[in-house]
């Protein structure tokens, strides 16, 4: 692995550690599907607007990730290979921080992040899937993989995201079996959660587009040349240290991090981003609420089912 955060547009700085590849290899856990047109996915997440159903809780969505892991290694088992449930979050110590770091004692202890780097790598190359996928024959890869992605055979799954895009996945497969043990309504569920999950993209692409965003912006990056750090954006201060460059000077990585976090606040941006974060997330949750609350009943009548399937 070579980048550990990845690159937001407008000077975002999103230190996000890439936890994706820990699930297993691509082949045995992407998503098999198509995308037409249109911005790439984000991330959701966030709670419903007032108004609307009720939000699961994070024990909730641990609840339905774990139930839904379960019923594919099931099924997988059923078609005769070896599964082993992706963790929901296999390295805590990673932090999402969307626009800036703001987190002075986090930046103390890790930078921003290339010292987990080396087990992200051990943790992908270690991963029970991906070392199950490796020793089998290619045959019986292909098969595997099958198994859980499903085939393009019959009609699949389509969701449309917004600003057009149209994202498909195939109709079969330990995956959508698992999904429709859960929710019943499989292509409802694929359809509201997929573009509810592209909605946090969005909002940082909206925040970032604000004049008051980049004002603050200026002035975070006016208290770094103050101290000696000339980065005119958060996103360029960790690109410095991020990236495949070489080995980072670990001992500056953390200075510039740690100093970073602190103008973030005496500068006024983290609260800026803060605000105006939470200002396009219930604007989007609102503009979307249609496939927000279909999510929400589909998870609150799912949650019962998960619960069965882990005795819980």
């Amino acid at each position: 692995m070579r980048r550990a955060f990845s690159r937001r547009p407008d000077g975002i700085g999103r230190h996000r550690l890439t936890t994706t590849v820990l699930a297993g290899t691509a082949l045995l856990l992407a998503v098999t599907g198509y995308v037409s047109a249109g911005a790439p996915a984000g991330e959701g997440g966030a709670a419903a607007p007032a108004g609307t159903v009720a939000a699961t809780t994070a024990v909730g969505r641990s609840l339905l990730h774990d139930a839904e892991q379960e019923l594919q290694r099931r099924c997988m088992t059923a078609a005769g290979f070896r599964y082993w449930a992706k963790p929901e979050n296999p390295l805590p110590e990673a932090r999402d921080f969307p626009y800036v770091v703001d987190d002075a004692q986090w930046a103390g202890r890790y930078g921003y992040g290339s010292v987990l780097e080396p087990r992200v790598e051990a943790l992908r190359r270690q991963d029970p899937n991906r070392v199950y996928l490796g020793g089998l024959p290619l045959e019986r890869r292909h098969a595997a993989v099958t198994a859980l992605n499903g085939t393009t055979d019959g009609q699949g799954l389509r969701a449309e995201l917004p600003g057009g895009a149209v994202v498909g996945h195939n109709g079969n497969g330990c995956r959508v079996t698992a999904w429709r043990a859960l929710y019943g309504d499989v292509a409802g569920w694929y359809a509201a959660n997929t573009l509810v999950g592209n909605l946090g993209g969005i909002r940082r692409q909206r925040v970032a587009a604000e004049p008051e965003f980049a004002a603050a912006v200026r002035a975070w990056s006016a208290c770094m040349r103050e101290q000696g750090f000339p980065y005119r954006t958060p996103r360029e201060a960790r690109d410095a240290f991020l990236g495949g460059k070489g080995a980072p000077d670990r001992a500056r990585e953390v200075r510039v991090a740690v100093r970073e976090a602190r103008c973030a606040h005496d500068s006024g941006l983290a609260a800026v981003a803060q605000r105006l974060d939470h200002h396009h997330d219930r604007e989007l949750l609102r503009e979307h609420r249609t496939a927000v609350e279909r999510v929400e009943r589909l998870r609150a009548a799912a949650l019962p089912r998960a619960r069965a399937v882990l005795g819980r």
